[in-house]
């Protein structure tokens, strides 16, 4: 049913649930895995030279990191994956991924880590339930019972 599942990865507690019920989902349908970090430029104000510089080389060393934990998770799980770092907009760059890609699933986290952006300007995943022109599924992360 489902040959290539993407898995967008921000370091909330429901991304990396979401990354746990893909590899489930792999698991019973043979799928390969996705995994997409996007260095989110929204927030980004007009910085040139240096700065832009630092900046962006500070998103892309923790986009790496994010990726690194992805692939930890999936090897140890014994998951082939494929890493993939965009720049943009998440959302946008989520739902235009699946457009250029053959993705035929989004396992996402309810919500993500950027609590800022989704109160300003909506989330980041039901952007991606509303556009996206493959099957989403939307996970939250576990509770934990001893808190």
């Amino acid at each position: 049913m489902y040959q290539h599942i993407l898995v967008p990865l921000d370091g909330s507690a429901n991304s990396n649930q979401a990354l746990q019920e893909a590899i489930e989902l792999s698991r019973v349908f043979g799928a390969k895995l996705t995994l997409l970090t996007v260095v989110n430029n929204s927030n980004w104000i007009a910085a040139s030279g240096s700065i832009a510089t630092d900046i962006t080389k500070d998103y892309r060393e923790r986009a790496e990191r994010l990726l690194a934990q992805g692939r930890a998770i999936t090897d140890k799980a014994g998951i082939q994956t494929t890493s993939v770092i965009k720049t943009g907009i998440p959302k946008n760059v989520i739902v235009d991924y699946c457009q250029s890609e053959d993705i035929d699933l989004i396992v996402i986290g309810k919500s993500g880590a950027d609590a800022i952006n989704r109160l300003l300007i909506g989330s980041t995943t039901a952007y991606v339930v509303r556009h996206a022109t493959v099957r989403v599924l939307v996970v939250n992360a576990q509770e934990d019972p001893e808190a």
